[in-house]
């Protein structure tokens, strides 16, 4: 007799056990995509690995940046006016201690700054000290026989990502005297250190007029250079055109300096109205500008006060310009294409005539 018929329920079937996923297997299939997923799926997996990577490394940057703003805050040190600053406080002492006469004999022919001559017997690539009133640039800096070697190394030439502020070696400082224009580079670092107090001068015009002088003073005598132009500029050819100002150490001629003060004033995002005139001597700062995805420079250059020149700067003849010469990747993103020259050329001593001469008028009118 079967079970059903005495009355009995049959046995169900017995159930087959799921194998339980693995931790990491069910990580990995939650996470990544697999076969059998479908397309909406692939696509928020893919989503959401992408944040995931965004998010870690915005943690990791974040990390560094905070260990970076914590050794700056410990390492800080105290200049001879008791303001704060992020120049090493080993440096700062050296620079405000009286030189020993050992320290004295040990400078260059020539020298005529002793109180530099504990900066140089620490380190003979040192060359001269750059400060800006109303900011925290306010560094030692030094020259050697390449743009390479102090990009990553501190002033005593141990490693140090943030580097230290350098001199194009294109131009050397001696006691025969400085370049035409001497170029002086120094990372755009986070907290405003190194050179990133110049992008201010890229945000705002009210830092400019706050801040419109640089003091550049090397072993061989003390200088003051007021600020003529501040543009920005693409450094690959993708973008467009490439000014090379780096380029711009010596001048052969009166038309090469012309040339180099027609591209400054055309970028500048200012008219200064700072005069200028050929034999002036200049310096031309640059940094990293990351306030795009292209590989930009931020640039300030300056000319040299005058023998018997008051180094005062009148401020109110600063105003942003109507149209500034970018370059083909800028316009893409920002637009305001180039107007035409509209900053005023008559404070370059005989540039007008040199407009006019080659052809080189740019009317806004043509455009």
């Amino acid at each position: 007799m079967t079970e059903m018929d005495m009355g009995i329920s049959p046995r169900p079937p017995k159930k087959k056990k799921k194998k339980k996923q693995g931790f990491w297997k069910s990580i990995r299939l939650g996470l990544f995509p697999a076969k059998g997923d479908s397309t909406g799926e692939v696509v928020r997996k893919i989503v959401f690995l992408a944040a995931l990577v965004i998010l870690v490394v915005a943690l990791v940057v974040m990390i560094l940046h905070i260990s970076l703003y914590i050794s700056m805050e410990i390492n800080a040190a105290v200049d001879e006016n008791g303001n704060k600053t992020t120049t090493d406080a080993h440096i700062v002492e050296v620079k405000n201690r009286p030189p020993t006469q050992h320290e004295i004999e040990q400078l260059p022919s020539g020298s005529i700054n002793e109180k530099y001559a504990g900066l140089y017997a620490e380190n003979n690539d040192f060359v001269g000290w750059i400060s800006i009133p109303g900011t925290n640039i306010d560094y030692p800096v030094v020259q050697c026989g390449d743009n390479d070697y102090y990009l990553h190394r501190a002033f005593d030439k141990t490693w140090l990502f943030e580097g230290t502020i350098f001199a194009d070696y294109r131009g050397p400082i001696t006691a025969e005297g400085m370049p035409h224009n001497t170029v002086i580079y120094g990372h755009n670092m986070l907290y405003k250190y190194r050179f990133t107090a110049l992008t201010n001068y890229r945000k705002d015009v009210s830092f400019l007029k706050m801040s419109p002088v640089i003091d550049f003073n090397t072993l061989y005598g003390d200088g003051k250079y007021k600020i003529f132009s501040v543009f920005i500029v693409n450094w690959e050819d993708k973008y467009g055109e490439v000014f090379d100002y780096t380029g711009a150490t010596y001048f052969k001629n009166q038309s090469e300096f012309y040339d180099y003060i027609l591209e400054c004033g055309d970028r500048s995002i200012y008219d200064t109205g700072v005069d200028v005139e050929y034999g002036d001597e200049f310096i031309t700062l640059s940094t990293c500008d990351a306030s795009t995805y292209m590989d930009l420079r931020l640039v300030v250059v300056a000319r040299k006060v005058r023998p018997n020149e008051s180094p005062k700067v009148d401020t109110s003849k600063i105003v942003r310009k109507k149209s500034i010469k970018y370059f083909k990747g800028y316009y893409q993103i920002y637009g305001n294409l180039w107007k035409g020259r509209t900053w005023d050329t008559s404070v370059v001593k005989g540039l007008d005539e040199y407009i006019k001469e080659h052809g080189l008028e740019d009317d806004p009118s043509n455009y």
